[in-house]
């Protein structure tokens, strides 16, 4: 753990709770922790170099929730700092009906890395090494930091060197979610940048993959500290997620090279998957994206009532969550009871957008979300 401390603050990879800075309200606390596939952005020779011993196996990571982000954090040092990520929100929602999922997407993504600091908005690390963004676990998954820019832009022509980059995009997904239709929430605040970002952290059994079993699943949730129920109303963020059809259509058309469907799936289920996902090998086939449930700008509990009563999922992942004993009875109660999710959900995602965060000195606050500024 002390180990893990030195490295943190070192790197300002993740870490929670230092002296607020001058322009950062808050008490003192204790430390501790898109769519693009540009490694690099810059020059190596004008890199700070960083000492491969000072870096610590990603398995020593303690997932910590911080108890010290506050609310209003900015309301003296950027007093429309809320007002204006929430209408920028807002205009972006109208014009691209992704973008609540593109949010929810991206802060579940840096969250589950290195914490939410903001590592996976970064286009080049000071190491030199490939970012969480070019990672394959990333790069054709994410779309949402041009979003985060254009906010960044607004925020810092009122206050110039304020307001971080992960705060913004913990506030931007807490807008979207009212804007999903959850009750409206006020956002925690003082989170601080990371200056380092790396692919293979990335790729260290720190994001999920579609096709893994229920045991790495919940080996990754609790291991990130989210219990079996959290795992699930987590992956209730598919309610406004799309999938596209090379993730899911062997389930239709060749389940694990039996040349036939997969026997979970019902008749009907799969005619619609080949309906939606016509023609496998084909130039076409990724195209056109699919929803996971009916209603995808709507955060509600129809995903779990689409598992239940129709016995429909795309993902194999999701499939595991109607087959095993461990998680149905949680997948049917929130299908049954349509006050849960809607409740259950946004505090998940406050307890996700808190973890291992960089705080007081730690990290910076980025001027450019896309890079450090150093």
């Amino acid at each position: 753990m002390k180990m893990s401390r030195i490295f943190l603050a070192t790197l300002s990879l993740l870490l929670l709770f230092l002296v607020a800075s001058s322009k950062e309200e808050g008490p003192p606390k204790l430390p501790f922790h898109f769519h693009s596939l540009f490694p690099f952005l810059g020059h190596s020779d004008d890199l700070p170099q960083i000492n491969p011993q000072d870096v610590p196996p990603v398995d020593q990571k303690i997932p910590v929730v911080s108890n010290s982000l506050k609310i209003d954090f900015y309301k003296f040092s950027c007093p429309n700092a809320e007002k204006i990520i929430a209408d920028t929100v807002a205009e972006m929602e109208k014009s691209n009906s992704d973008t609540i999922a593109n949010f929810i997407r991206l802060q579940f993504h840096d969250c589950f890395v290195n914490g939410c600091d903001a590592s996976i908005l970064l286009d080049y690390s000071p190491t030199g090494d490939k970012v969480e963004k070019s990672s394959m676990f990333n790069g054709l998954l994410l779309k949402g930091a041009d979003l985060i820019d254009e906010i960044k832009t607004r925020l810092e022509k009122q206050c110039p060197g304020v307001v971080s980059c992960a705060d913004i995009l913990s506030f931007a997904t807490n807008e979207a979610m009212t804007l999903g239709g959850l009750p409206p929430r006020k956002p925690l605040g003082g989170r601080r940048d990371a200056i380092i970002s790396l692919a293979t952290v990335a790729e260290a059994n720190n994001l999920p993959l579609p096709d893994w079993t229920m045991d790495q699943m919940i080996e990754l949730f609790e291991r990130k500290g989210f219990s079996v129920e959290e795992m699930v109303i987590l992956l209730g963020a598919h309610s406004v997620g799309i999938a596209h059809c090379d993730a899911f259509m062997e389930r239709a058309y060749n389940f694990r090279a039996t040349g036939k469907p997969d026997p979970t799936l019902t008749l009907e289920v799969v005619e619609e998957i080949k309906k939606a996902c016509p023609g496998a090998g084909t130039p076409q086939y990724r195209n056109p994206p699919v929803n996971f449930d009916p209603t995808p700008t709507v955060l509600d509990n129809l995903f779990f009532r689409e598992m239940v009563d129709r016995r429909k999922t795309l993902l194999i992942t999701d499939s595991h969550l109607l087959e095993d004993p461990r998680t149905f009875p949680i997948v049917q109660k929130l299908a049954t009871d349509p006050d849960m999710f809607p409740k259950r959900f946004p505090e998940v995602m406050t307890k996700l957008s808190s973890l291992n965060v960089l705080m007081g000195k730690e990290g910076e606050i980025r001027k450019i979300c896309r890079s450090t500024n150093v």
